[in-house]
């Protein structure tokens, strides 16, 4: 049943749900300036939707997607904790991504991987 349902929207509700009781400093025709680091993670959210549909094969090319996700999850963990420029929260966002990433790789690839044991079946 939630296959079908969006989940999206539940956080939009509960963005407004919260909205709803907190003052707002903000007019209604707010002015919004778009940052260097909006589009960083605007970019970085479409590149990690292009890294999970490519999850969903199983070959050994994908093993080695994994491998190098996982190395690039560590190395912006490493950054983000040692480097000060790195100490942001866009590069912390940007961490946040690579972790899904990683997590979304592995999970998807074992998904698959289950089903085409189950499919083969006995002979």
């Amino acid at each position: 049943m939630f296959n079908v349902i969006p989940l999206l929207p539940i956080v939009v509700i509960a963005y407004f749900g919260v909205a709803i009781n907190v003052p707002s400093a903000l007019v209604s025709p707010a002015v919004w300036m778009l940052t260097t680091g909006d589009l960083l993670v605007a970019c970085g959210l479409f590149l990690l939707y292009l890294e999970i549909l490519k999850s969903v094969r199983t070959s050994i090319a994908s093993v080695i997607d994994h491998g190098l996700s996982l190395a690039l999850f560590n190395l912006c963990l490493v950054l983000f904790i040692t480097v000060p420029m790195a100490g942001t929260g866009t590069f912390f966002l940007i961490l946040v991504m690579t972790f899904l990433d990683v997590i979304a790789g592995f999970t998807f690839t074992l998904a698959a991987s289950r089903r085409s044991v189950d499919i083969a079946g006995p002979m």
